[in-house]
């Protein structure tokens, strides 16, 4: 019983630091007047160094994180789940990625922060819509990973895969240039909120 708590205790801080990292984000973009220079200066920093790679790379990983692409992976792992029986894993995992979806919308619209201004994208910057999903959906997938995979290299291989894809797909906004490291930094910590509050109902109810 003291391990568990521990345990959930340790979800509940990692809920507790990215509430306050993205609160203070939200705070710099919505009042420090300073802050969209200081996100550009890196944004173009950032896309300078990658420029020598291929530019099909980000495109290639920014596509595969919008939301119609993210419904054939969330049934690929909703069917494995059901499958052995997960029933209420598998409702979860779809419910809170899709709350995903909801939320950042309903930030982006509450924000209102223009995209940076060469990007030439539709719609609102903060947060990253695409940093907040993949962070949610293949965070839990993580951790279900690290749950039920039996083989030590197969657990640790698909964990450095997923988590590089986060990775790669929060990058790939500021490569192609048309998020803020901040809009991403952002989508990321909203993103593992959700995962973490997932872990936390899981190992209350379903363990």
């Amino acid at each position: 019983m003291k391990n568990k708590e521990y345990s959930l205790m340790i979800n509940w801080n990692y809920v507790g630091i990215s509430v306050v990292v993205f609160s203070i984000l939200t705070l710099l973009v919505l009042y420090l007047p300073g802050m969209r220079s200081t996100d550009s200066a890196m944004l173009n920093s950032i896309r300078l160094a990658l420029s020598p790679f291929p530019s099909y790379i980000p495109v290639f990983v920014s596509e595969f994180g919008r939301a119609n692409y993210m419904l054939w992976p969330q049934i690929a792992a909703g069917c494995t789940l059901v499958s052995h029986r997960y029933f209420l894993k598998a409702f979860m995992l779809i419910l809170f990625t899709n709350i995903s979806f909801f939320l950042k919308d309903l930030i982006k619209d509450f924000i209102c922060r223009p995209r940076p201004d060469s990007c030439g994208s539709s719609g609102f910057s903060f947060p990253s819509g695409h940093a907040c999903t993949t962070m949610c959906f293949y965070g839990i997938v993580i951790y279900l990973i690290h749950l039920y995979i039996k083989s030590n290299f197969w657990r640790n291989f698909l964990i450095i895969l997923f988590g590089l894809w986060i990775f790669m797909c929060g990058l790939s906004r500021m490569w192609l240039g048309v998020h803020f490291p901040s809009d991403v930094l952002a989508g990321w910590a909203l993103g593992f909120i959700l995962v973490n509050l997932y872990i936390i109902i899981d190992k209350s109810l379903c363990r």
